[in-house]
């Protein structure tokens, strides 16, 4: 009998514990719910960010916010664009949900820790301060350089088709470690070379959608990943190495005083400075680990899928083609006022980035208190993910979401309704990096090439895209074809 009761008891304790946990805060109970079945099923498919939009699209069109059960709480999904404002220009009420927190005891919180994206007030300004500089004088010719490259690797395939996700991966990572960290992957030239396989098998092992889905499977050991993380480590501490013997000689403060020097100088520069050391050496390994992530893989993704678009509408390939002609000339090398006169490329780009934004949600954040909205009251230390897809597909932002019209792009000004670098004081560091870099490389080839989409493409209706888990939108293995122009 006494064993029956305390059984009892602890069932009982369970069941209180479990409804703890899923109880519908107050707040939230009249927000529509958003099946968990469903998003179960699209993260165990991978599944891409339009088949999380076809799936929710009924009620976060209608009503601009949906609740979620996920991962032990409730969350809340976003495409009102009033909440979107608040949450982007008021990060004191909507801090950023750290790693730690969301992933708690996870090798993701480990391996990029607190840095420049995931991280709060002050200690985000102390990043953010040290790398701005070098966002603001970017290095064009490299950019100019490794483009050139490519068409190297382009000319031994004509008419033939090319996979072009991962060749623009392979040029944007070359392009980061030049521009920003002052170091030659040599990508292009050797995709196998031990700097990227090992990144790609840590990339993949940290994305596995089954410790999403299980978070419990966290605790159990890892070995082999550990493993895997400690050599990349590695590789990155001897890049950061190099840059302190050129310290020692004077050459880094050289660099910094005629401020020529790159993203990784300054953070070294930072991390070594007795007097006022603003970085420690493990904000500085994570803070390298997260730009190696943003600052390749959203751009690669970009310059396929405009690509793709510019292969498959040739009236605007055509246009874009014909506006760099008149614009550059002879130049490969456009300044900052011939950019701007760049102005259909522009809108191209623009629109590229709303149909197939390369982060299809933004980190989550937590209401610091409560919050009113409408008729909703949401709780403190309730995560909120802005859902950057289905605003920039959204019949409420846009007219006709799912067609390519850059026109749609001559006046700037959406109200928040198209938000591919985020937005507020939180919006990403390397917009300009990445838009330059992809206006230079369609300058290169579109130059050079006529693009084409083959008949048999898995693609030819629509880019089929997946969730690899790493925070950026996979898009499926994609060929073009690149026929060299004679006129």
């Amino acid at each position: 009998m006494g064993i029956f009761i305390i059984a009892l008891i602890l069932i009982s304790f369970i069941a209180f514990k479990f409804y703890q946990a899923i109880r519908v805060p107050k707040g939230l109970k009249n927000i529509k719910e958003l099946s968990f079945f469903d998003l179960f099923i699209q993260i165990y498919a991978n599944d891409g960010p339009d088949k999380r939009w076809e799936d929710t699209r009924e009620i976060l069109d209608n009503e601009g916010i949906g609740r979620i059960w996920f991962n032990g709480e409730w969350i809340l999904m976003v495409t009102d664009l009033g909440l979107a404002r608040d949450i982007l220009t008021k990060p004191d009420l909507y801090p950023k949900a750290l790693l730690e927190e969301s992933f708690p005891k996870s090798l993701v919180s480990k391996y990029y820790g607190k840095n420049v994206v995931f991280s709060n007030g002050d200690e985000w300004k102390r990043h953010r301060r040290i790398a701005n500089p070098s966002f603001r004088n970017l290095p064009v010719h490299i950019f100019v350089e490794l483009a050139v490259k490519v068409l190297d690797t382009m000319e031994k395939i004509d008419n033939e088709p090319i996979e072009i996700s991962s060749l623009m991966h392979r040029l944007t990572l070359d392009v980061l470690g030049k521009a920003s960290f002052g170091f030659d992957f040599n990508n292009l030239e050797d995709p196998k070379n031990v700097y990227v396989t090992t990144y790609n098998e840590v990339i993949k092992e940290l994305s596995s959608s089954l410790y999403f889905l299980f978070s419990f499977l966290e605790y159990l050991p890892r070995t082999k990943t550990i493993k895997k993380i400690t050599k990349l480590n590695k590789l990155y501490d001897d890049i950061v190495e190099s840059k302190r013997k050129s310290m020692e000689t004077g050459e880094l403060e050289k660099k910094i005083n005629n401020n020529s020097a790159d993203l990784l100088d300054r953070m070294v520069y930072a991390c070594n400075d007795p007097e006022n050391q603003t970085l420690t050496s493990d904000e500085l390994r994570h803070d390298i680990a997260i730009f190696m992530l943003a600052g390749h893989d959203t751009t690669a993704n970009a310059l396929t899928t405009i690509l793709y678009l510019l292969a498959t509408h040739k009236d605007a390939q055509n246009k874009v083609r014909e506006e760099i002609l008149r614009v550059l000339g002879d130049d490969l090398t456009p300044s900052m006022e011939q950019q701007k006169e760049l102005k259909y490329m522009n809108m191209v780009i623009n629109e590229n980035l709303r149909l197939y934004p390369p982060v299809a949600h933004l980190p989550q954040r937590l209401t610091s208190q409560d919050i009113k909205f409408r008729d909703h009251v949401i709780p403190a230390k309730t995560p909120i993910v802005l859902f950057i897809y289905g605003i920039h597909h959204s019949s409420k932002n846009w007219k006709e979401p799912e067609k390519f019209i850059p026109e749609r792009f001559e006046n700037e000004k959406h109200n928040h309704a198209w938000l591919s670098f985020g937005g507020g004081n939180r919006s990403c560091l390397g917009t300009n990096f990445s838009l330059i870099e992809q206006r230079i490389i369609l300058c290169v080839l579109l130059r050079k090439y006529e693009v084409f989409l083959p008949a048999d493409s898995i693609h030819k209706d629509k880019v089929r895209m997946g969730d690899d888990g790493s925070g950026t939108t996979e898009i499926l293995p994609m060929s073009l074809i690149f026929k060299r122009r004679t006129d």
